[in-house]
């Protein structure tokens, strides 16, 4: 493994996705999620809270992702408390819109998918509910809540519970809070081990979970171990999505600082990997073919 290149203090920029019809997307973005159109030329429309663009939607894509290829699984939106969580569920009920929602213990999550495929995943954590995970040989995984009870990560969310934060008053908030942000992407893969070998020795994110008999693999940084997922769930029904289909364009990391991005510039070139470097923005391509863009914070 590489010099841990990337700080602590590394996030997860404006995530850009391929859709059908910008139109048809934004009843699900704006609507349900309650994201704010932040600026629209026609061709993309940026989407976020605050001022603050979280998803960059590009119009032109000819057919929609298919269930379980290889490109996005989701992109997660963080909520900061279990009441705006409580704000989403309310929307997506009051929408009409197929979704689930699911107790991962670490985390409360609901889901929901745009008319052109793309996952969506907003996530409050709850990191003081989880104790530790047990992985036992034919790669069952357990995760232990602090009360010593045992959970399998994917049980059904209580919902209604989830709805009584809300109180009783019949209000729909119609806006996310302005202290959301992307918390993690996750993709499906066909060679974990190799993408692995990519953001962990190359770009220097820290490894989280590994493990090809769960099917999941993922990395981060110490503040956030969850940012960047891989999973091989659809195992051999995986295929490639079709050309020009809706799906990740790509996704942004941003670095503190001119220093870090030279780092990984430098440590790109040494391990002969192509880059472009243009306006402060580092362009590559992770080795499925995922394009992520490096940025310094501020910029």
């Amino acid at each position: 493994m590489s010099e841990e290149l990337l700080a602590s203090a590394t996030y997860l920029g404006p995530v850009h996705l391929r859709v059908i019809d910008i139109a048809a997307a934004l009843p699900v973005w704006v609507d349900a999620v309650g994201l704010a159109v932040l600026g629209d030329d026609g061709a993309t429309v940026g989407l976020g809270v605050d001022g603050k663009a979280l998803i960059v939607l590009h119009a032109g894509a000819d057919a929609v992702l298919p269930p379980k290829s290889r490109d996005l699984f989701h992109v997660a939106i963080h909520v900061t408390t279990r009441k705006e969580l409580a704000r989403v569920a309310a929307r997506l009920k009051a929408s009409g819109l197929r979704h689930s929602a699911q107790d991962h213990l670490i985390s409360e999550s609901l889901y929901v998918s745009d008319p052109s495929g793309n996952g969506i995943e907003i996530c409050f954590d709850t990191p003081e509910r989880y104790a530790s995970r047990q992985e036992t040989a034919d790669g069952r995984v357990t995760l232990i809540a602090r009360d010593g009870s045992a959970h399998s990560g994917l049980e059904p969310l209580n919902v209604a519970g989830l709805l009584r934060e809300l109180g009783n008053s019949g209000h729909v908030e119609p806006m996310l809070a302005a202290d959301a942000f992307i918390g993690h992407i996750h993709m499906r893969a066909r060679s974990p081990e190799a993408l692995m070998a990519f953001y962990l020795g190359v770009l220097g994110f820290r490894p989280h979970i590994q493990s090809r008999s769960f099917g999941l693999f993922d990395c981060g940084t110490d503040r956030r171990p969850h940012m960047v997922a891989f999973n091989i769930w659809a195992r051999d029904e995986l295929r490639e999505p079709p050309p020009g289909a809706a799906g990740l364009d790509h996704f942004t990391v941003v670095v503190p600082s001119a220093e870090d991005l030279a780092a990984v510039a430098r440590q790109l070139g040494n391990a002969n990997l192509p880059s472009t470097q243009t306006d402060g923005a580092l362009h590559l391509a992770d080795p499925e073919g995922n394009r992520l863009r490096i940025v310094v914070a501020g910029n």
